[in-house]
């Protein structure tokens, strides 16, 4: 069991590295994809990389408002919510001082 659960582990470890790969060459074509910062940000909680996943998320979160696109705009308002309290992140922290 110890083996199987660590072979997982490796295994999402691969496939989160590759999507960021992907991701990256996405919003690098179109950097208005929000779709694609928003999968970032997945790929980056997977790899326990909390503030590269919440970075990606406010980008996803901006583009989506920029777009008046409500539902997507819920969904990583929600995520967001998750991502600061998993990793015990205020949201403070991300803003611009004035």
């Amino acid at each position: 069991q110890y083996i199987a659960k660590l072979f997982s582990d490796i295994t999402m470890k691969e496939i989160y590295e590759k999507g960021l790969v992907e991701y990256k060459k996405a919003v690098k074509k179109n950097p208005d994809d929000a779709n694609a910062y928003f999968n970032m940000s997945k790929a980056f909680d997977g790899l326990n990389e909390g503030r590269k996943a919440i970075l990606a998320a406010r980008k996803a979160q901006q583009i989506w408002a920029l777009k008046k696109d409500s539902e997507n705009s819920i969904k990583v308002r929600k995520r967001l919510r998750e991502l600061y309290k998993n990793y015990d992140i205020n949201p403070q922290e991300f803003d611009i001082p004035r």
